[in-house]
């Protein structure tokens, strides 16, 4: 896929773990990408993310998780699928394997809006966040 991960790219993403554990931190602030514009017609406006969340995507392209690849061929494969659905999957997961998922979910949001939304709500933002910490230990 690209460069190996370091331990200086597991850390600039597992620093985001306290800032989304913060009680009052809300990752979208709006529930929905249209607004109303009249009585039946609909403007498309995308999600409202926190400025963190741009942040920690910025980070994560600085720091090399996102890397050029086929993501909508990877992310039909029995790897991507184990990855995002199979319980402790994420928790053994390589921080190359994290990088594809990572790629392919800002890919994703770039195509349709949600994307990040859908990684945030199903947890697996979380775990992958948790995963870079566990792996950022191993490297010190």
């Amino acid at each position: 896929m690209g460069a190996s991960i370091s331990g200086e790219a597991l850390q600039a993403i597992a620093a985001f773990i306290p800032i989304f554990e913060a009680p009052d931190f809300q990752f979208a602030h709006n529930d929905s990408p249209l607004r109303q514009t009249g009585e039946k017609a609909f403007e498309m406006v995308g999600y409202h993310y926190d400025p963190q969340v741009y942040e920690f995507w910025e980070a994560a392209e600085q720091s090399g998780w996102l890397q050029p690849s086929n993501w909508m061929a990877w992310s039909e494969t029995d790897e991507a699928l184990a990855l995002e659905d199979r319980p402790g999957a994420v928790e053994q997961a390589s921080p190359e394997q994290l990088s594809r998922l990572l790629t392919k979910f800002s890919r994703a949001e770039r195509f349709g809006d949600g994307a990040w939304l859908a990684l945030w709500e199903s947890g697996l933002l979380m775990r992958i966040l948790r995963r870079a910490k566990d792996l950022e230990g191993e490297h010190q």
